[in-house]
């Protein structure tokens, strides 16, 4: 069984568009921990528990990888960036486990991993991955981590857009709509923390 250490990333993000050059980059804007209530209101369906389950999972590898990032960037806002989504997701994380126990239903899903790959499957990252970024160092770690963090929150994505079809708990679709939208703009700003 998989230990749900982390859970849905969100990000607030501010202006767009590339940063000269000439200017040291600005650093990224910090994360907004999102306050959940401690239960669910109303009726859940299968793809509500599914959602929560698979978040958890797809997230439980980004507690290492974010880990990493505090403490090997050498880019002051790639570090500032690991300790912040940390936080937010470890806060998440904590409410939604509370969401599934309320529920009476466990943290990881018993389904094949087969049956997820409709909506992005499970999660890629694992403990080969993060030991291969472990082994880099400087620049090079700096854009490998932004680059692996990328791949990785695009699943997230996939699974908040499988909620917002398939859903039915009200909070819990209100959950992917935010994390649909704050995933998405965050890989643009990781995006161009890269091109920076």
């Amino acid at each position: 069984m998989r230990r749900a250490l982390v859970l849905v990333t969100v990000f607030a993000v501010g202006a767009c568009g590339a940063e000269p050059r000439n200017q040291a980059p600005t650093p990224p804007p910090a994360t907004t921990a999102v306050t959940l209530p401690a239960t669910v209101d109303g009726a859940y369906n299968g793809t509500d528990l599914m959602f929560l389950q698979m978040m958890l999972a797809h997230h439980e590898p980004a507690a290492a990888l974010l880990e990493l990032g505090r403490s090997r960037a050498t880019r002051a806002d790639v570090r500032g960036l690991a300790g912040d989504l940390a936080t937010a997701q470890a806060a998440e994380t904590r409410a939604v486990t509370d969401w599934l126990e309320a529920w009476g239903k466990p943290l990881t899903s018993d389904a094949h991993p087969d049956a997820h790959a409709a909506h992005g499957g499970l999660p890629a990252l694992g403990d080969k991955e993060i030991a291969e970024l472990g082994r880099l160092g400087g620049a090079e770690f700096d854009t490998a981590f932004l680059n692996m963090l990328i791949g990785h929150q695009h699943g997230a994505v996939e699974l908040a857009r499988m909620e917002a079809t398939g859903g039915q708990n009200p909070q819990v679709k209100a959950l992917a709509a935010r994390t649909d939208e704050t995933v998405r703009a965050q890989i643009q700003q990781l995006l161009r923390m890269v091109a920076g």
